[in-house]
């Protein structure tokens, strides 16, 4: 091979190293662009007086209506509901959720709630006294 030659590979690998280099710049630019396109969701407002009310109003209907034996119904209403305004919901109704709670998982704790709260509330039959 001739140092002609020599020179005129250097130089095509030269250039597909510098395109190299361009396609690897271009791609760090587009992730970081990402990253930056992906910037954290702002907090959620705190809940209102009224929101409160509202939603515990609400859950006092839905309980109603799944004491009654509708449970279908309240599960169907309930998962009509958006997550962010599911947990509101739930935290409106002293739940504990996070901002980052699946929505099956804020379902699952209503539900829960439910449950509990007709247990607490079943009229126990008097315990008959010891002789």
């Amino acid at each position: 091979m001739s140092d002609q030659e020599i020179l005129d590979e250097i130089r095509r690998l030269s250039e597909k190293m510098d395109r190299i280099a361009a396609v690897l710049g271009e791609m760090r630019a587009e992730r970081q662009a990402s990253r930056k396109s992906r910037a954290p969701k702002p907090k959620p407002a705190p809940l209102t007086a009224d929101e409160i009310d509202r939603y515990q109003t609400e859950f006092a209907g839905l309980y109603e209506q799944w004491l009654a034996g509708d449970e279908l119904g309240v599960h169907s209403k309930m998962d009509k509901l958006d997550a962010e305004e599911l947990r509101r919901f739930a935290d409106a109704n002293n739940l504990n959720v996070t901002s980052k709670m699946a929505k099956e998982r804020v379902l699952q704790l209503i539900g829960a709630r439910f449950r509990e709260k007709k247990q607490l509330h079943q009229v126990r039959a008097p315990r008959p006294e010891a002789s």
